[in-house]
C-alpha cells in the first residue's frame, strides 16, 4: 500500500511507508463471486423493504449528517487556501495631522487609494497549504463513504435480524401450542392411570420454558425495532409488514486481493489522505526557517496642505518588496516543528491500524461466510430429516401403530430444526452483508 505521495521529505526517523506486510492472498478460500461489490449492494437481496430502509438511512442519519458537515467544512477551508495563493487588493484611506516643531504650522494629510500585495511562492510554503487542504478535503469525502457503508450495513443487519427474530416467534407460537396439547395427553394418561403427577409437571416446566423464550425473543424484536428507528434518523418506530417469510441470501461477490482492498476502502483511505496532510504540514513547518517575499503596489491620491490651507490631490503610485527572514523567535519555529513531525507519527500509526483493521476485518468476514455457509447446508439436512421424522410419527399415529404423545414429540423436535435453521438463514444473511461491508469501496 503506498500514499498518495507529497513534495516533503518525511521527518527523520519515519520512512513515510507503512511497515505492515501486505499479504498476497487471503487464509481463506474465497468463494465464487458474481463482480465486484457495486455501490448499493442491498438491492443484491431482492427486498424493497430492505432497499427502502436503507435509502431512508442515507438521507436522514444524524450520523451522516454530521460527515456531511465535517466534508463541507475541509471543502471551505480548501476554497480558503486557494483564496491565499492570489493577490490580495485592499482600499485604503486615511488622515493625518500634526507637525514636526512647534515652529513650523501643522500640516493636514489625506489618502485614499487601491493597495495590491502578493507573497511569492519562493519555497512552495501556499503551494503545500493547498496540497494539505485538499488531501483534507479528499480524506472528509472518504470518511463519508465509510459512514455511508457502516450505515447501510447497520441497517441491512438489523432488518435481517428482525426477519430472524419475526420468523422465530412464529415457530415459538407453534412451539407453545404443542406444549400445551403435551400437558393435556399426559393429564389425560395421569386420569387413566398410565402417567404420574410428575410427568404432568415436567410438561408444564418444559411449557413455561418455552413461554420465557417467547417472552425474550419478543424483547429482542423491539429492541431491534428501537434500533432501527435510530439508523433511520427519525425516531419513528418502523412499520413492517411480512417479517416473518424467509428472505435468500444473494451470491458472495468477487473478492479483491488484499492489496487491491486495500487501496479501495474508504476507511484506510481516509487515514492514508491524514498522513498525506501531516507530511506535507511537516515540511511547511521545516520552511518556517526560510525567507519569505512580498510584493506590494499601491495607487491613490494624497493631499497635503498646511492647516487652514488648501492643496491639489496628487496622483501617488508605490511599488515595493519586502523580505522577511525569522532570526530571533524564542523557538517557536522548533517547537512546531516537532510538533508536526509527532503528528505525523501519530497518523502512521492510526494509518497502520487502518491497513490492519481492513485485513482483519475482511479475513474475518470471509471466515463468518464460510462458517455460515456450512451451518446452513448441515441446518437444512437435519431440518429436512425432522421433518420426515414428523411425517413418519403421523402415518404411524393414523395406523394406529404410535400415540399422539409420539407424534407430538416429532412435531416439537421439528420445530426445534427450524427454529435453527431460521438462525442459520440469518447468519448467512447477515455474514452476506459482512461480506459486502469489508469489500466495498463507496456508496
Amino acid at each position: 500500500m503506498t500514499l498518495s505521495g507529497c513534495a516533503t521529505l518525511p521527518p527523520s526517523g519515519i520512512s513515510g511507508e507503512p511497515a505492515l506486510d501486505v499479504p498476497t492472498h487471503w487464509s481463506f478460500t474465497a468463494p465464487d463471486g458474481q463482480g465486484v461489490v457495486v455501490g448499493n449492494w442491498w438491492h443484491s437481496f431482492g427486498d424493497p423493504t430492505l432497499n427502502a430502509l436503507v435509502d431512508a438511512a442515507l438521507d436522514a442519519n444524524p450520523d451522516l449528517a454530521i460527515a456531511v458537515a465535517r466534508l463541507a467544512q475541509a471543502r471551505a477551508l480548501r476554497s480558503g487556501v486557494r483564496a491565499e495563493r492570489r493577490p490580495k487588493i485592499d482600499a485604503v484611506a486615511g488622515a493625518e495631522r500634526g507637525r514636526n516643531s512647534s515652529a513650523e504650522p501643522k500640516t493636514e494629510r489625506t489618502a485614499v487609494g487601491l493597495r495590491a500585495t502578493w507573497e511569492v511562492d519562493l519555497f512552495d510554503r501556499t503551494t503545500l497549504a493547498m496540497r494539505a487542504a485538499e488531501d483534507d478535503a479528499e480524506g472528509a469525502l472518504q470518511a463519508l463513504q465509510a459512514a455511508r457503508i457502516s450505515l447501510a450495513a447497520d441497517v441491512s443487519t438489523a432488518y435481517l435480524e428482525l426477519r430472524t427474530l419475526a420468523q422465530r416467534l412464529t415457530l415459538q407460537r407453534e412451539a407453545i401450542h404443542i406444549a400445551q396439547r403435551q400437558i393435556e395427553v399426559s393429564q389425560h394418561k395421569l386420569a387413566a392411570g398410565h402417567a404420574t403427577s410428575s410427568d404432568v409437571e415436567h410438561r408444564r416446566r418444559e411449557l413455561a420454558e418455552k413461554q420465557a423464550t417467547m417472552t425474550q425473543l419478543n424483547g429482542e424484536y423491539q429492541m431491534q425495532l428501537h434500533r432501527l428507528s435510530l439508523l433511520l434518523g427519525d425516531g419513528q418506530v418502523p412499520q413492517l409488514e411480512n417479517l416473518h417469510l424467509p428472505i435468500a441470501s444473494p451470491a458472495p461477490p468477487s473478492l479483491l486481493l488484499p492489496v487491491e482492498l486495500l487501496e479501495r476502502r474508504p476507511d484506510v483511505l481516509h487515514q492514508a489522505h491524514a498522513l498525506d496532510a501531516a507530511l506535507v504540514r511537516a515540511g511547511m513547518a521545516r520552511r518556517e526557517v526560510y525567507p519569505s517575499l512580498q510584493i506590494a503596489w499601491q495607487r491613490g491620491k494624497e493631499r497635503i496642505a498646511q492647516a487652514g490651507g488648501s492643496a491639489a490631490p496628487q496622483l501617488v503610485i508605490g511599488y515595493g518588496l519586502s523580505i522577511s527572514l525569522p532570526l530571533l523567535d524564542g523557538g517557536r519555529i522548533r517547537t512546531n516543528i516537532a510538533i508536526r513531525e509527532a503528528q505525523v507519527q501519530e497518523a502512521m500509526a492510526v494509518y497502520e491500524k487502518a491497513l490492519l483493521e481492513a485485513l482483519i476485518d475482511a479475513e474475518t468476514a470471509l471466515t463468518q461466510w464460510s462458517m455460515a455457509d456450512e451451518s446452513l447446508l448441515e441446518r437444512q439436512r437435519a431440518e429436512s430429516a425432522a421433518a420426515i421424522a414428523a411425517r413418519n410419527a403421523t402415518s404411524l399415529y393414523e395406523a394406529g401403530m404410535a400415540d399422539l404423545e409420539l407424534v407430538l414429540a416429532a412435531q416439537l423436535s421439528h420445530l426445534h430444526t427450524r427454529d435453527a435453521l431460521a438462525q442459520a438463514i440469518g447468519s448467512h444473511g447477515v455474514a452476506a452483508i459482512g461480506l459486502r461491508r469489508a469489500f466495498a469501496g463507496e456508496i
